[in-house]
């Protein structure tokens, strides 16, 4: 009892002391950190630009110190679905489902509980010409949390009793694309607009799980995994750290050649055939009473940075879909289509952008009973603002829309690291919205040019029209172009 009473003592005594230095440094705070009221000012941190580094060996480094509680890193690869070569369709799926399994030096159990022993997160995102492996934390554990990205690009070990084992994860995948129709209408949608590497889907088919193995994995990972066709990227976090962790992505491709099970493996020695548009339909008759279509023409080239923002104006003009939760919005193409539907239908443009060229179109959702009529008045509108034009007042309202959602999108750090990671090696310019407002408030996108864009658009390459659901009242191509 003698020593339980001493230590309450002593720890009395220690409370006591420290409620005495605590009350003394309180009086030796500068008055300038607390305003009126003993309300804490507003500490004004600066502003860094998003910096940009290539080493040596054709890595590019882009990170932007934004100050967040939150660090979110990023290895990029230039490995998405346009590059697989034809025996291998889908083998970018298989990388994305395992992309959480061993590695040479670190276990797939390793992996899960040192991450969640930091609470972070990690996720690996599979797009047409991307494969995206992002960890995201907390600030204080960048350098732990970060690492792990190391191990998970440059040295996946593709165990096959590993990869046979989680198989069931493949066809769970495979489940949800199927319950899932937009997944399926942007897929379908590629397929019928593109020929080459961009027509394949971002999913894999029965056939193809049964032929896929680990031994395709490696091959493909051993090819397009290198270090000129990989990016870092960062936010909330310091350059030099973040240049520092991409000097530890090193690669040695016959390390799995010696693993047990791999036996003769075929390298791939091609490259993917160039992508070109070239119009099409494909239609999917399913039970369900809502449908989706998908009307497309070709869009820009993300290389066309001129182009791209101007096509981007012509979508404001299109109209996004609702900016308000469950309202059916005001767009010019939502109109046409509730002034001939019985039932309530959703319209809403796209413009999406790749290396090589682009999609421009628009999304509908409809009731199977006013399909004809909602497709075809849809249709007209989007043609006749293709071919007639738009107005000055038109084009007012789409820059002051375009540059609010900029701004927007530019305080959300999420937002702004989604940007990054599309284009890391020009980042800066893509981010910098000051830049952006203030060429489109300049005048450098006149009327005349969006009208030139549009009616190339539409007196172009034929239309891609893509449908899933009952289709008993849909129109064919023949019928809209008629």
């Amino acid at each position: 009892m003698a020593t339980c009473k001493y230590s309450f003592n002593a720890l009395r005594r220690a409370s006591s002391s420290a409620a005495v230095a605590s009350t003394v440094n309180q009086r030796n705070v500068p008055q300038t950190k607390t305003g009126q009221f003993g309300v804490p000012q507003r500490i004004n941190l600066p502003k860094e630009s998003i910096n940009v580094t290539k080493l040596p060996n054709g890595l590019v480094v882009a990170s932007m110190e934004n100050n967040s509680p939150l660090f979110r890193v990023a290895a990029v690869v230039d490995a998405g679905a346009k590059y697989e070569p034809y025996e291998m369709r889908g083998v970018t799926t298989l990388l994305r489902v395992f992309s959480n399994l061993s590695t040479k030096y670190v276990s797939r159990l390793g992996l899960t509980k040192n991450l969640e022993r930091l609470g972070a997160n990690f996720k690996c995102t599979q797009t047409r010409e991307q494969m995206i492996y992002s960890v995201e934390g907390l600030r204080n554990e960048l350098t732990h949390g970060a690492q792990f990205l190391v191990p998970i690009v440059c040295y996946p070990l593709f165990k096959p009793y590993e990869v046979h084992d989680e198989h069931e994860r493949v066809e769970l995948d495979h489940e949800i694309y199927l319950n899932s129709p937009e997944l399926q209408l942007t897929d379908l949608l590629h397929t019928s607009s593109f020929r080459g590497g961009l027509c394949r889907a971002l999913s894999i088919s029965p056939g193809m799980m049964k032929k896929l193995s680990h031994r395709q994995m490696y091959s493909f990972h051993s090819h397009y995994y290198t270090p000129d066709r990989i990016s870092l990227v960062g936010t909330g976090c310091n350059h030099q750290t973040l240049v520092h962790l991409a000097d530890k992505f090193r690669f040695s491709p016959l390390d799995c050649v010696y693993t047990p099970g791999f036996g003769n493996i075929k390298l791939i020695d091609s490259e993917p055939e160039p992508s070109k548009y070239k119009g099409g339909e494909i239609r999917r008759d399913t039970q369900s009473s809502l449908v989706h279509i998908a009307l497309a023409c070709e869009g820009v080239s993300s290389k066309d940075e001129k182009g791209v923002l101007t096509s981007l104006l012509l979508n404001e003009v299109m109209g996004k879909g609702p900016n308000i939760k469950w309202s059916a919005g005001s767009n010019r193409l939502q109109r046409a289509a509730q002034a001939v539907a019985d039932a309530p239908c959703l319209v809403s443009s796209f413009n999406l952008h790749y290396t090589e060229s682009g999609l421009f179109g628009v999304h509908i959702m409809c009731n199977k009973n006013d399909t004809n009529k909602v497709v075809k008045a849809v249709w007209n509108e989007f043609s006749k603002v293709l071919k007639n034009g738009i107005s000055k007042e038109e084009l007012n309202i789409a820059k002051k829309k375009l540059q609010v959602n900029l701004q927007m999108t530019a305080e959300q750090s999420s937002d702004v690291f989604s940007k990054m990671l599309t284009q890391p090696d020009v980042s800066d310019r893509l981010t910098d919205v000051q830049s952006i407002v203030a060429q489109i408030e300049q005048g450098d996108y006149s009327i005349d040019s969006i009208n030139q864009l549009a009616k190339k658009m539409l007196t172009g390459k034929p239309p891609t029209v893509v449908s899933i659901g009952n289709l008993k009242s849909m129109p064919y191509l023949d019928d809209l172009r008629a």
